[in-house]
């Protein structure tokens, strides 16, 4: 099974974070094929937050690299027993659609106790680069949630 996976990636390194030109937004497809304990995931909530600045102002995000983020997400495919179709994991993830994952750092995660009434969200990947600006402009006060 091929998946359309769209990806927020950094184009380039700046200290202008604000740069229109700082990501790349592609579709990138792969083929699905789980190895034992790992499990695909759809992200439903991509949680913006001032690690995402920490990262790019130590240089640990490099041109090309996804952009790490928490993410609550849906686990549609699974081989792992600890991590069922249909449950929803908070976790490490990326600015993307999907991803696979094997568990490490996953937590269940119960969908209908998430408030997000306090934060601002943006709807879409497209809207990527509005987000990140929100979040510079709130001085990382507050998340920023991206629904994909």
């Amino acid at each position: 099974m091929e998946i359309n996976n769209r990806t927020v990636r950094l184009l380039s390194q700046t200290n202008n974070f604000t740069d229109e030109n700082l990501w790349s937004f592609l579709e990138e497809n792969f083929d699905l094929k789980l190895k034992s304990k790992q499990f695909l995931l759809k992200n439903k909530f991509i949680l913006l937050d001032y690690n995402i600045i920490k990262a790019l102002k130590n240089n640990d995000v490099k041109e090309g690299d996804k952009i790490k983020v928490k993410t609550i997400s849906k686990v549609l495919k699974s081989k792992n027993d600890n991590f069922k179709i249909g449950e929803y994991i908070l976790g490490p993830g990326s600015v993307q659609d999907y991803y696979i994952s094997s568990g490490e750092n996953c937590e269940k995660f119960d969908i209908d106790k998430f408030n997000y009434s306090e934060n601002e969200i943006f709807i879409g990947l497209e809207n990527f680069n509005k987000a990140f600006k929100k979040l510079i402009e709130l001085e990382y006060e507050k998340k920023i949630i991206l629904k994909p």
